[in-house]
């Protein structure tokens, strides 16, 4: 029988007695737990996480086997409450009650105790088959395995009809050729910092080809980098540096360091890297640095953080940079206020640069890149932060680039490019963008500089990290878990 002494007040005394109610009863509220543990998750979680508790590139998948700081519903509790500050991951004790949080462990998957105390192993993971013909409002495009069996792959690049370059994040330079994904990675690729955790953003990042390959040879890699020392929280320091090489007998020679940061910029955060690159017309190199999660610099003209940089590809300067002259600024900055551009692509038909970033809780953004502009993180933005309390009330400022388009709430955006081939040209000139966090390919319709129409085209097992137009006019899209590359062809036009 329960009982609750008469002197506690009679608001209190109705909450103590749900609570023991649920606690003698649990089966009839099961249901009702679940449901606000879901929409708390939602509402809290779910832009990191996953809608599905999939992962995004902010935070890991969340399940039995994926947990790396234990997976029990004690564990839970606390890193909800108590958070990881050295992964990034907020604490949520100030903003969550007690029954919240006990909501929230409800909702998510926990790793069952053995009697012994210790956490029983993780089972087995499992996919999907990649799926066959997908119908989208233009065309029905089949989707097929191009290549299988790579590790965390971030981007792609044809350096011929059959043969591809492909970088896995963990350092390691593929060929893949007529098809085939060759056994042995490029030897003497440059040494990258890429740590274990999880949700380190770091590693080989963008490959991409000179625009004279043909004659020259010359492939540009951007990659973590790290230098002796540690940050006061003793991890290593690290930067985005860009370098290029050529590839001999399977071997990556002639390397020469185009981009190298000053050694007090290098940070010890895991996070916002970017590193995407594309050239334009005239053959000058852009590349972009996150802003490493020392946000306030992202406006500095001095830093090399939160930036979009220029070279030309020998690693020289453009004479008509737009911070070349100005005193205690970089001269590579071509533009600035970026949180983290991990896509980017220039459309020679048009002469635009367009980029892709991730914004905070919210606020992802597509930018026209132009010279000299500031696009205001994080002074602006149409993002949140993720523990739910307000980054900045500011979503315009006098002298700051409004994005051309943004998502709110994020789909974690990623690679961006621009469909020019033969095999779909309804969607010629159209961007193709990917989203991290519900693993889905984007196709966004554009007049001139707005976009029109957006839609869906598929949703992969893996995080997609680059959408690319191969010289057959297929779209490839590579993905990290499952490493794959997908082949999206023409199966059938639909009739208008």
């Amino acid at each position: 029988m329960l009982t609750i002494p008469l002197f506690i007040p009679l608001v209190i005394r109705g909450a103590l007695a749900a609570i023991l109610l649920a606690a003698a009863f649990p089966a009839p509220g099961q249901g009702q737990t679940q449901a606000q543990g879901e929409a708390l998750f939602q509402r809290n979680c779910a832009s990191c996480h996953g809608a599905d508790r999939q992962g995004t590139g902010l935070g890991p998948p969340l399940s039995a086997q994926t947990y790396r700081y234990g997976g029990t519903r004690g564990d839970l509790a606390r890193i909800i409450r108590n958070g990881i500050p050295s992964q990034g991951m907020p604490a949520f004790g100030q903003q969550l009650g007690a029954a919240e949080v006990e909501a929230l462990v409800a909702f998510l998957p926990a790793r069952e105790s053995t009697q012994s105390g210790e956490e029983a192993p993780p089972p087995e993971r499992s996919f999907d088959p990649v799926p066959g013909v997908v119908e989208t409002l233009d065309y029905a495009v089949r989707t097929e395995l191009f290549a299988d069996g790579l590790q965390t792959v971030w981007a792609m690049a044809f350096i011929g009809a059959r043969t591809a370059l492909v970088s896995e994040r963990t350092g390691r330079l593929r060929i893949i050729r007529d098809g085939v994904l060759q056994p042995q990675p490029v030897s003497a690729t440059p040494v990258v910092y890429v740590s274990s955790h999880r949700w380190n953003q770091g590693g080989l990042l963008d490959v991409a080809l000179d625009p004279d390959y043909a004659d020259n040879g010359w492939i540009y890699l951007s990659h973590s980098h790290r230098i002796p020392g540690t940050g006061p929280e003793g991890q290593p320091l690290a930067m985005l540096r860009v370098v290029r090489g050529r590839i001999r007998d399977n071997t990556w020679v002639d390397e020469e360091v185009l981009f190298q940061a000053a050694p007090e910029t290098y940070g010890e955060p895991f996070w916002h890297y970017a590193g995407r690159m594309a050239f334009d017309n005239e053959g000058r190199l852009y590349f972009s640095v996150g802003d490493r999660c020392v946000q306030e610099l992202a406006r500095e003209p001095g830093r090399p953080t939160g930036k979009i940089h220029r070279i030309m590809p020998d690693g020289s300067i453009p004479a008509d940079n737009p911070f070349c002259n100005r005193d205690g600024a970089l001269p590579t900055v071509y533009s600035l206020g970026h949180r983290n551009p991990q896509g980017m692509v220039f459309d020679a038909e048009s002469g635009r640069l367009w980029s892709t970033e991730h914004g905070p809780r919210g606020g992802d953004e597509l930018n026209l890149v132009r010279a000299g502009a500031d696009y205001g993180w994080p002074v602006t933005t149409y993002g949140i932060n993720y523990n739910g309390t307000v980054l900045t009330p500011h979503t315009r400022a006098p002298g700051v680039t409004q994005p051309v388009h943004y998502w709110r709430p994020s789909i974690g955006v990623s690679g961006v490019t621009v469909y020019r081939g033969s095999q779909f040209p309804l969607w010629e000139g159209k961007l193709l963008v990917t989203g991290l966090g519900a693993r889905e390919l984007r196709l966004l319709t554009l007049d001139g500089d707005r976009v029109l129409h957006e839609e869906t085209l598929l949703r992969t097992q893996g995080r997609p990290y680059e959408p690319v137009v191969g010289p057959d006019g297929a779209i490839y899209l590579v993905t990290d878990d499952p490493g794959q590359i997908l082949r999206l062809g023409i199966e059938e036009e639909r009739r208008r």
